[in-house]
């Protein structure tokens, strides 16, 4: 079971997005089964808080430049729902 936040050569800053959402499935699964000791358990959440988080940035910064892309070529059209 690999800790990708707490890894000396592994860095949220190099972490695939899609890594980072298997890990959090693992977690999931990890402590949905309940077997985990509270010291594991805890260390499982706070990785996953801060691959969730990293996950939300990303896919904001995704979105972000899309826009941008968009922008430049002159045909942006709102999309409802969507900020």
């Amino acid at each position: 079971m690999d800790n990708l936040i707490n890894d000396k050569d592994n860095s949220l800053n190099d972490l695939k997005y899609e890594d980072a959402v298997k890990r959090l499935e693992e977690i999931v699964t990890i402590l949905e089964r309940g077997e985990a000791s509270l010291d594991l358990s805890m260390d499982l959440f706070r990785e996953g808080v801060a691959l969730s988080s990293f996950c939300e940035r990303r896919l904001q910064t995704m979105k972000e430049e899309m826009v941008k892309l968009v922008d430049a070529s002159g045909s942006v059209e709102p999309i409802d729902g969507v900020e």
